[in-house]
């Protein structure tokens, strides 16, 4: 499809702008969520975890109320219904998925640093934010304490644009 083919090209040219400005980095395209735990425990031990979560289906910026999109998707998958909501909101997942096998492999991340949209900070039934301090139990389960911080991108240079964003910041208890 047309839109396949344009996000591909723009996943390409962010590899090769990357790859450029950071010859020693390998390149992994996948889809984060769909990764079993053998293919985490692959890849390369480091210090820190830094995660942006998918944000499109915490945040209301893609205008008015969380309701259920009547809009098609951005993908041939018909309409962008709840269950695609709730797979993009689950990504958060991902972070802790990525913590508990660091740690079972005995090489656990000192510090994690998740970025996303602060509504992410009411992710919860009825935007109670009961699935988000559930997310906050399971790291701290894994040993992790957490702080919040809570910054406007343009007091981060040099962002050009004004976007409020919240910041999680794990480091391993101890």
């Amino acid at each position: 499809t047309p839109l396949a083919s344009v996000l591909s090209r723009v996943r390409e040219r962010a590899i090769e702008t990357h790859a450029a400005n950071f010859q020693h980095a390998d390149h992994d395209c996948a889809d984060v969520s769909a990764l079993t735990t053998h293919q985490i425990k692959r890849y390369p031990d480091s210090d820190i975890l830094l995660a942006s979560p998918e944000c499109t289906n915490h945040s209301i910026a893609k205008g008015g109320k969380r309701v259920k999109p009547q809009a098609a998707s951005l993908f041939d998958d018909g309409p962008a219904g709840d269950a695609e909501a709730d797979r993009s909101r689950a990504t958060m997942w991902d972070v802790v998925r990525f913590a508990e096998q660091k740690r079972i492999k005995g090489k656990p991340y000192k510090a994690i640093v998740v970025e996303n949209v602060v509504d992410a900070f009411k992710w919860g039934l009825n935007d109670n934010g009961g699935l988000f301090d559930a997310w906050l139990a399971a790291m701290d389960a894994l040993g992790y304490r957490h702080d919040i911080v809570w910054l406007n991108s343009m007091f981060a240079p040099p962002t050009p644009q004004s976007r409020d964003r919240m910041y999680v910041v794990f480091w391993k208890q101890g």
